[in-house]
């Protein structure tokens, strides 16, 4: 049982265990089908193992579909392969713009790749957190009018896979990256008030 927690394993028959397709992870995580087809094999288990079930997002998103009948402003912090920007899509919820931060270059591949396939909004991608400047959240508020919804992933590597041992909190490499979220969060607190939702 600790190999297949490490291991991510599942059992496949009579004592016999193997690991999860990348196929597969997309199905139970609640992504579209073939998601993170078009990278290798590794990059697509560390991505899908840096994601969340999008399901559940959407659930905690669906009253946002009343909310904003005509489509939402986003500021997508650790993006990702696009969970929320998945869940948003699967609800029916127009994205009008998505300033999405992802320092990973094949997840943000991924999803240029998927929103290509499906939105018509407008997507603004930022390779890195440490260049999403104050001055920067401010003139994105300006020209869009602010946020609708602030929505952030992990900065964590390996959420799901084998290195959860060696983490040693906010103090590691990339969960330092969290405060960077809180700061670019009050930022958009003050320059907008209260008029957005944090996810």
């Amino acid at each position: 049982m600790d190999e297949c927690k490490k291991w991510n394993l599942v059992w496949v028959g009579k004592n016999k265990v193997a690991p999860l397709e990348p196929h597969e992870m997309e199905f139970l995580l609640g992504f579209p089908k073939d998601h993170t087809r078009g990278v290798g094999k590794t990059q697509r288990y560390k991505s899908l193992g840096n994601s969340f079930q999008v399901d559940t997002v959407a659930y905690h998103l669906s009253v946002l579909r009343r909310m904003f009948p005509n489509g939402v402003r986003v500021l997508s912090l650790f993006t990702g392969i696009g969970g929320g920007e998945v869940a948003l899509h699967k609800l029916g919820i127009h994205m009008r713009v998505v300033v999405s931060v992802e320092i990973g270059e094949a997840n943000r591949r991924i999803l240029r790749g998927w929103w290509d396939q499906t939105q018509t909004g407008t997507l603004f991608e930022i390779p890195n957190v440490k260049s999403l400047t104050d001055e920067r959240v401010a003139s994105f508020v300006s020209r869009f009018g602010g946020f609708d919804l602030v929505i952030g992933g992990s900065p964590c590597n390996n959420l799901a896979g084998s290195n959860r041992h060696h983490r040693d909190g906010l103090e590691g490499k990339h969960s330092a990256l969290f405060y960077d979220y809180v700061r670019i969060l009050n930022f958009v607190k003050s320059a907008m008030g209260t008029q957005f939702i944090v996810c």
